[in-house]
């Protein structure tokens, strides 16, 4: 939705690179977990790059992180020493963190509400940068709609992180540019007019294809697919992972469209299953067969602990695709 930034800069930068940069990406969510605007554990991504060529000498996905990091006997600090560090002139550290939103009172819990970056350098600059993809902070939610109730429990939550933040690096926060869904400022997110829903429709103008369009190009290049949109009724099936639902499967009446909706609130468990997902969709077209005869084939596939498995007795219909993307959750800060 938006992101902020500091610069910061290290007086007498050490050999410790790797350490001083997960301490202050730790730092950093320690302090906004004081504000009850984060919880629970979290996930890294580590990079390293050579100092000379800035070529990537190193990198980890979904490192296990906790605020009982700072230890330094953790996962995340294991990882963050296993480079040789003469050779290093770079390391970021990206946080995912899950928190909560306020919605009419009630606390509704989002597993990716933030990803606090941290670069570090060997010269001692560094950059503190924060990225929400929640719309509860913001005047109107990713459907166009006013949400003044919703804006006035959250914003200033959001406000008193990046104060907190501020405080911490010791240097002025700045605004990134405006982006599809808002537009942020130092304090938060600026007002957008009052316009018709449908041109503040960031969801469907922005986030639906960005995230269909990604799954996509998650698949060989060339590989035989169905189309990703249609305007015809669908037939879908719940997918999931042990209890958690993280998606639905789907096949078009019009028999040329198939596809995977992700559930937002699954947050990375449900783009990982939706890759494993359409792969066996664009098997199955190599195959000669239908979106229909595909869904109802996959419906008996045994998945995997990524993929998850179809719950049985869960087909339905629904009028559009775009139901359907309702049902999947069209905002990031609900998890019903």
């Amino acid at each position: 939705m938006g992101s902020w930034s500091w610069e910061t800069k290290e007086e007498k930068p050490g050999q410790d690179l790797a350490l001083r940069c997960g301490r202050m990406a730790l730092q950093a969510w320690a302090a906004m977990h004081a504000l009850g605007i984060v919880n629970g554990d979290a996930t890294a991504d580590v990079t390293m790059r050579a100092e000379d060529d800035h070529s990537v000498l190193f990198t980890r996905k979904r490192v296990h992180a906790a605020l009982a990091d700072a230890a330094n006997d953790s996962e995340l600090f294991a990882v963050l020493r296993s480079t040789e560090l003469e050779q290093v002139g770079m390391v970021e550290v990206n946080l995912t963190t899950p928190g909560t939103c306020m919605r009419n009172g009630e606390a509704h819990r989002v597993e990716k509400l933030f990803v606090i970056s941290v670069e570090e350098w060997a010269s001692g600059a560094g950059t503190v940068t924060l990225d929400t993809y929640g719309d509860a902070w913001m005047s109107h939610d990713l459907r166009g709609h006013r949400q003044p109730g919703i804006q006035k429990e959250n914003a200033p939550r959001l406000k008193a992180a990046l104060i907190a933040i501020t405080r911490m690096v010791g240097v002025e926060v700045v605004a990134s540019d405006f982006t599809s869904y808002g537009i942020p400022t130092k304090d938060g997110f600026e007002d957008l007019p009052d316009e018709d829903p449908d041109l503040l429709d960031s969801w469907y103008m922005a986030e639906v294809p960005r995230r269909t369009e990604w799954l996509q190009s998650c698949l060989p290049p060339n590989s035989p697919r169905f189309e990703a949109e249609t305007d015809a009724p669908v037939s879908f099936v719940k997918v999931a992972r042990g209890s958690r639902t993280v998606g639905y499967l789907w096949a078009a009446e019009d028999e040329v469209a198939a596809g995977f909706e992700p559930r937002t609130p699954a947050g990375d468990e449900a783009l990982d299953a939706g890759q494993d997902w359409l792969m066996r969709l664009s098997e199955a077209k190599q195959r000669g067969l239908t979106p229909a005869q595909a869904v109802r084939e996959l419906a008996s596939w045994p998945g995997s602990a990524r993929s998850g498995t179809v719950v049985p007795g869960t087909q339905k219909e629904a009028s559009s695709l775009e139901d359907l993307q309702d049902l999947s959750g069209r905002e990031w800060c609900s998890d019903t």
